[in-house]
């Protein structure tokens, strides 16, 4: 059975008291609205288990520079598809995400198949407005767990980070000047050994599979939380799975 739901607009607003007068004055509202749909089907016929495909998307309503800024975002780099509207972008991905499985696992699932029990996909993405102490940035993440059979499944995180003012999607270099990236570069370094105990970066690596696959840099996947930044790196980026996401907060230079 396949279901579909789509959240209605909700506009989100503080409201603050003048004590003196005693009047009251919106303190920048931001109007959202949310896009919701859940796939739940029979990974073949007569099966029991069953295939879930979920996603959930938040998004500015309006025609502000912000609001522009943001629903590109969400169509070139979280939703990957083209739509008049969000509703239509989630709806075309799980769409596409599930013809895809559908081949897959009517291959699998057939009777005399060896990976027949081995197969109960999931696919989750969840973006929304995550809080932090900078009033001039609107921050965003995308959160994606997919699991698609074997010993286990994956988890992936991006962060976007936009000026509220002109709606500008941040990159790390409008951030970190160029004369700071070695300065900033050794403070990670220097953060992860002292959060996991090392001596150096070798230690670190022996200990954690930290750099294993890959030197450390300044990724774009970063979130600003008031005077610091925190860096993210997704599995398989610069260590193996097991080292799980790898954050590091550093201070802003």
């Amino acid at each position: 059975m396949k279901k579909l739901f789509i959240a209605s607009m909700v506009l989100l607003a503080c409201a603050c008291t003048d004590k003196k007068g005693g009047e009251t004055e919106q303190a920048d509202p931001l109007s959202w609205g949310s896009a919701e749909l859940c796939i739940e089907n029979p990974v073949a016929p007569g099966e029991k288990e069953c295939y879930q495909i979920k996603v959930k998307v938040d998004t500015l309503v309006g025609e502000s520079e912000l609001a522009t800024s943001l629903a590109a975002v969400i169509r070139d780099s979280i939703l990957w598809t083209q739509g008049s509207t969000i509703q239509e972008m989630v709806k075309h991905l799980a769409d596409s995400i599930e013809a895809e499985w559908k081949t897959e696992l009517a291959e699998r699932y057939e009777p005399d198949s060896e990976y027949k029990d081995m197969y109960q996909y999931y696919y989750s993405l969840e973006a929304n407005q995550i809080e932090n102490d900078c009033d001039d940035v609107l921050s965003y993440s995308e959160l994606i767990d997919t699991y698609l059979g074997g010993a286990h499944g994956s988890h992936y995180v991006q962060y976007f980070n936009f000026d509220r003012a002109t709606g500008k999607l941040f990159s790390i270099q409008d951030v970190v000047p160029a004369d700071k990236e070695t300065l900033v570069l050794e403070a990670m370094q220097d953060r992860l050994c002292e959060d996991w105990e090392a001596k150096d970066l070798a230690d670190l690596q022996e200990k954690t599979g930290i750099t294993m696959l890959g030197d450390l840099y300044l990724t774009n996947n970063f979130l600003l939380q008031g005077d610091s930044i925190t860096f993210l790196f997704n599995q398989y980026e610069i260590a193996p799975y097991a080292a799980g996401l790898i954050s590091v907060t550093v201070s802003k230079p």
